[in-house]
């Protein structure tokens, strides 16, 4: 298979997530409701990492408490007085994310991997399936979002079993959610359609700048780390108003960049497009994720449920289908891949049985 078969099988996997939370979430509700947790990690690297970043928000606001993203060279002193610890691998066998397990082993722990049989799985004290099933192109994208889903639910199903949440706040999420999924085939059809269209750019591409604002900066981080997996170029993401301050100061005509757009009610919706802007007078491969339409083709229309929370599933879809479609053009589908490969038997990045 290939990555455009995994990605096009998003809307039957997160409808899954979803028809099966009360599943999915039920040994995440238990250990919430015996620990009461003060404190929650979402450790993880690559790919889950970025996931977790973008979970953690809408977590935090579900469940009421701090919760932490971080990947495993950045785990220091675990606050709390009862700390609640995730750590998620999609395979379970990173050999980081399994030496977070042992730095980790005295507090409460719960692995989340794609897989029953992951390394990790056997490290903690519980387990979470990730229904995404395999990739085995290398670069992940169904994993991707999956995760996110995933974390969501089981947060609401917390939320909802110990009456943090009320049924009435508990529709209208399922609502949004439901919505989001409704809409991700016809989504993913219009992105293709704009990759085919901008194909002709999009292989001159040579230097990427994802910029995003709160959520749509984590959203930006695995759209830079999807183009270098498989354009092989550098990609760098920033939040919107960091990037203001320097970083803008390095665009020179061969620095392309994405702007992940917030709604258009939002406060500095305009100053983001004044920036896009200044950005496409230096350089024309320049483009836009958008919820509406407005007419540059360069400009990526995806229908938005219209909340914050919902936005991972929408805007990720550019960044991972035009790095399933233009490697293969460019003659380098794969490479990336065999790079890893190549580095992970140096440097045993995977962990091997035996």
């Amino acid at each position: 298979m290939k990555m455009m078969d995994y990605i096009n099988e998003q809307p039957a996997v997160l409808r899954e997530i979803l028809d099966k939370r009360k599943n999915v979430a039920e040994v995440f509700c238990r250990k919430f409701s015996d620990i009461q947790p003060d404190v929650i990690y979402l450790i993880a690297s690559g790919t889950s990492w970025n996931a977790a970043k973008a979970a953690a928000p809408f977590m935090e606001m579900v469940l009421n408490q701090p919760v932490f993203a971080l990947p495993p060279s950045r785990i220091g002193l675990i606050w709390g007085r009862k700390p609640m610890v995730l750590l998620i691998s999609q395979g379970g066998k990173s050999t980081n994310i399994l030496a977070a397990a042992e730095k980790t082993s005295e507090y409460s722990q719960i692995a989340m991997t794609g897989s029953s049989e992951g390394k990790l799985n056997t490290l903690c004290d519980a387990y979470i399936p990730i229904l995404c099933g395999e990739e085995n192109v290398g670069p992940k994208t169904k994993g991707y979002t999956a995760t996110i889903l995933t974390l969501y639910v089981m947060a609401l199903e917390a939320a909802k079993k110990t009456e943090i949440l009320k049924d009435g706040t508990y529709a209208e999420y399922m609502d949004m959610l439901t919505s989001m999924i409704n809409q991700l085939p016809e989504n993913i059809k219009r992105v293709v359609q704009w990759t085919e269209q901008n194909e002709d750019n999009l292989k001159e591409l040579k230097t990427l700048y994802f910029v995003g604002k709160r959520q749509g900066m984590d959203i930006a981080s695995e759209g830079a780390l999807k183009v270098m997996e498989t354009l092989l170029i550098p990609g760098m993401a920033f939040d919107f108003e960091e990037y203001l301050h320097g970083p803008s100061c390095s665009i020179e005509k061969n620095v392309g960049g994405f702007y992940l757009f917030p709604e258009k009610s939002d406060e500095d919706y305009e100053r983001m497009a004044g920036l896009a802007k200044h950005h496409k007078e230096i350089c024309s491969q320049v483009y836009a994720v958008v919820s509406e339409e407005n007419g540059d083709k360069r400009s990526c229309f995806v229908a938005a449920a219209g909340v914050w929370y919902t936005q991972p599933f929408e805007q990720i879809l550019p960044f991972q289908v035009l790095s399933a479609l233009i490697p293969e053009k460019l003659g380098i589908e794969g490479v990336g891949m065999q790079r890893f490969k190549a580095l992970d038997g140096k440097l045993n990045v995977k962990y091997k049985e035996g």
